[in-house]
């Protein structure tokens, strides 16, 4: 069985779970509420007001935040434009390839368009991949 914990999901859900406690209070009209947290790691809060218990949900989604491992020395703009960069240049090159190969074999017809077409893709694919395993060192992460 794998430990999934040490992967931290970097989508920044944490949504609120707030529950009224049925006790007297609530037929009071004074009605205690509990937190919770979609994550399921928040730690157990004491019955308060609503207000109360939305301030503990904050600062446990506070707790979750971590900063970019990117340098911090470099914008964040700047780290996500280089990126940018380099997804077109690892695009192009593959397209590049693919023409090259397409004209060198002299291929044409359904084979050239199919070279390209794959060429574009897995150029695409690669570069869609470099943005996937740099996010950390763009953007504060959240676990």
């Amino acid at each position: 069985m794998l430990d999934l914990d040490r992967f931290a999901i970097d989508d920044g859900r944490h949504l609120p779970q707030l529950g009224i406690i049925e006790d007297e209070s609530a037929a009071a009209g004074t009605a205690r509420f509990r937190a919770g947290c979609s994550c399921g790691r928040m730690s157990p809060h004491p019955a308060g007001t609503r207000e109360q218990v939305l301030a503990a949900h904050i600062a446990h989604v506070n707790t979750k935040i971590g900063p970019s491992k990117g340098p911090e020395w470099l914008p964040v703009g700047v780290r996500a434009g280089i990126l940018a960069v380099a997804m077109l240049i690892i695009w192009g090159t593959c397209y590049a390839i693919g023409r090259v190969v397409t004209h060198d074999q002299d291929l044409t017809g359904a084979t050239a368009k199919a070279v390209l077409g794959g060429s574009h893709l897995a150029g695409l694919a690669l570069a869609f991949g470099l943005m996937v395993a740099a996010r950390r060192y763009i953007a504060p992460t959240r676990a």
